[in-house]
């Protein structure tokens, strides 16, 4: 049996579009389980909470970042172990609720110190560029889902 005319190109559209999608997925499968991107965890972070400012200020702040990056890694390090005591007190046997919330102060205090830290490297990023290019910074707007 034979196949003719615009059923055929619209099932060879559809196989096409079938095979693109599987390749794209497995890609992202692929690359999720290969681990961390090239440059490790700091870079990583870098370029996900960057991805709204244009490419001079992404370069700034990429810059920023790498000279700073043993700063970072310390402080990436500090949030880590509070990770690790808050899920140590959340196992503990018996359960101490006030060992608890001192480990989440401590995680917190961690967090707040990181986001500091990135914050001042973005800040000086700003500082150094025009006003154009600043203006230039996207606002994502997200919907809630419903």
């Amino acid at each position: 049996m034979t196949i003719k005319g615009p059923f055929a190109i619209t099932l060879l559209v559809l196989l096409f579009l079938s095979l693109s999608a599987n390749l794209v997925i497995a890609g992202f499968t692929l690359a999720r389980i290969s681990g961390p991107r090239q440059g490790g965890e700091i870079e990583r972070i870098v370029a996900l909470g960057v991805r709204a400012f244009p490419e001079q200020i992404r370069e700034v702040i990429a810059l920023r970042a790498r000279e700073q990056r043993e700063v970072l890694q310390g402080k990436l390090a500090v949030v880590e172990d509070a990770r690790q005591q808050m899920f140590a007190a959340m196992r503990a046997e018996p359960f101490d609720q006030g060992a608890l919330d001192q480990a989440y102060d401590a995680l917190r205090e961690a967090t707040v110190e990181l986001q500091r830290a990135g914050q001042d490297i973005v800040t000086q990023a700003l500082a150094g560029a025009p006003p154009d290019v600043r203006r230039r910074i996207r606002q994502r707007h997200r919907r809630p889902p419903r």
